[in-house]
Order: C-alpha cells, then sequence, then structure tokens
C-alpha cells in the first residue's frame, strides 16, 4: 500500500488491515449502476420471461446474464475514485485496468426465515500469493439497491488476517495443497468457525455470528452482511472468507463479484506457483 493516501483516510487502511475490507459508497455514479439494472432487468425478460412487475416470475436462473457479463457499460465502474482506491490499496502503478469486474450476480426473494448458512464458506484466492502483502483485491459492486436480508453477500470481517497468520504456520509444502483440504483446516481450527460452518451443533440463534465479535487466535471475527445503494463498492482482501445468502427481502439482489484484482507482482507470483510446467 502506498505511504501517501489519495483518496482513502487512514483510518479506512486501518479498517482494511484489521477487518479485511472497505466499504467506498458512490465510489461509481448510482444513475449508472440503475442503468446497469435496467439492462439486466431487460436480459433476464428476453432470455428467460423474468418481468420486474410480474414477482410471479420471479425464479432462480441457471447460470449467468451473458449480455450482462460483457456488456461494456460496466467500464464506467473505474471512476477516478476507484482508481484512487485500488492506488490507496494496492499502490500507485501495482495494477492494470481489469477487462470486466466480474460476475453478474442475481437473486431473486425466496421464501422461509432469514439465517446466517452454515454452508459454502469459502475463499477464491490462494494464500500463498498474500503472504507479505496482498496482491490482489476482491471486490463487490452494488448495482442494485441491497437492503438487510435481502441477499447481500456474507463475509467474515477479520478472516484474512486468520487465514494468513495460519498460512504463515504450514510448512511450504503444505500450502499448495487442495483448496478443499485447506478450507476444512481452517473450519476445523477453532470451535467457533466449526459452529459457523456446520460441523458442530450451532447456536439456536445463529444471528449472534453478527452481533459481536469473537477472538479466535488473537483476531475477532464476526460475520458481516454486504447492503447498499447502487455505486457502492467494497474492496477486500483477496483471501476474504465469504458466503452466499438468502435473499428474504422485495427485491432481487443485483452485484458484481470480481474475485481477482491483481497486482503485476501478484500475477507473475502466480504464474511462477500455478503455471504447469512447460
Amino acid at each position: 500500500m502506498g505511504t501517501e493516501l489519495t483518496t482513502l483516510a487512514s483510518s479506512d487502511i486501518e479498517r482494511f488491515e484489521r477487518d479485511g475490507y472497505v466499504m467506498v459508497r458512490q465510489a461509481f455514479s448510482p444513475a449508472d449502476g440503475r442503468a446497469m439494472e435496467r439492462r439486466w432487468w431487460r436480459e433476464l425478460e428476453d432470455a428467460h420471461g423474468i418481468r420486474p412487475d410480474d414477482r410471479s416470475s420471479w425464479r432462480p436462473i441457471v447460470g449467468d446474464l451473458k449480455a450482462a457479463k460483457r456488456d461494456p457499460i460496466q467500464a464506467r465502474i473505474l471512476t477516478e475514485r476507484v482508481r484512487g482506491v485500488l492506488d490507496d490499496l494496492l499502490g500507485k502503478a501495482a495494477w492494470s485496468p481489469p477487462r470486466d469486474w466480474g460476475r453478474p450476480l442475481v437473486t431473486f426473494p425466496g421464501p422461509g426465515a432469514w439465517d446466517v448458512p452454515t454452508g459454502n464458506w469459502h475463499w477464491d484466492n490462494p494464500c500463498a500469493l498474500h503472504l507479505d502483502r496482498p496482491g490482489a483485491l476482491f471486490v463487490v459492486s452494488l448495482i442494485g439497491s441491497v437492503a438487510p436480508r435481502g441477499g447481500g453477500t456474507l463475509i467474515l470481517s477479520g478472516s484474512p488476517r486468520l487465514l494468513i497468520q495460519q498460512e504463515r504456520r504450514l510448512p511450504a509444502s503444505q500450502r499448495l495443497g487442495s483448496i478443499a483440504r485447506l478450507r476444512e483446516r481452517f473450519h476445523r481450527s477453532h470451535p467457533w468457525l466449526m459452529a459457523l460452518t456446520g460441523l458442530v451443533p450451532s447456536p439456536a440463534d445463529r444471528i449472534a455470528f453478527m452481533d459481536t465479535e469473537t477472538i479466535v487466535e488473537g483476531v475477532p471475527l464476526r460475520v458481516v452482511e454486504l447492503t447498499g445503494e447502487p455505486g457502492d463498492m467494497v474492496f477486500c482482501h483477496p483471501v476474504m472468507v465469504h458466503c452466499v445468502a438468502p435473499n428474504r427481502g422485495a427485491r432481487p439482489r443485483f452485484m458484481r463479484i470480481k474475485t481477482q484484482i491483481l497486482t503485476h507482482e501478484g500475477r507473475e507470483l502466480s504464474d511462477r506457483l500455478y503455471r504447469p510446467p512447460a
């Protein structure tokens, strides 16, 4: 991270280093977010028969929205403010503009009570790439309004610190093991994590995982729901533990998730560690 900040405050950097994420409100134009949402609705209607004014047509779709995935309007997400955030977190001239802003995700409201899930708590980037400093970012862009319990992705605040801390204790030969085995090791590393991920019985009220921080190996952990308005963005450490959340709100959840914006150094290290031998 650079020493001279251009966009974020020092408190934002401290939050990122402590908890693994920083929320930036109106990082890009809310009007551009709403324009993208209208295009997504148009594709939902044209390709799937799902209309915004007909709730009876709302249903999960198979796969991603293809037009939304490649829509050039997403280039408007890279505002000067977003560039400044990336500079502050990754370093000036340390990264290249991404070709896209990740998967367009739509989650329609469903029946039942809202709760913190037990399954699919995971991270998308190898810890071995980020032992010294983050070589990438995991970025969430809000395209539509996301209210509490409205399907916003759940993240485990503090998890990057704990993961990197645990990874540094592993012999180098174990750091490139299967992601399933690494996740199992993490989930079983503390009773609180075992309860969160369903490996042991959890509290009757799983909302408790969101209410207070729990200290695990000196690191404060808490489940956080990502909510906000069009144009808001969440910049996370690349090994942020997260999971899909149910939508029990009144409208679909529209988000983009970019799992990896690599620095030049991070890309070189990734190629060195993970490129198959010639």
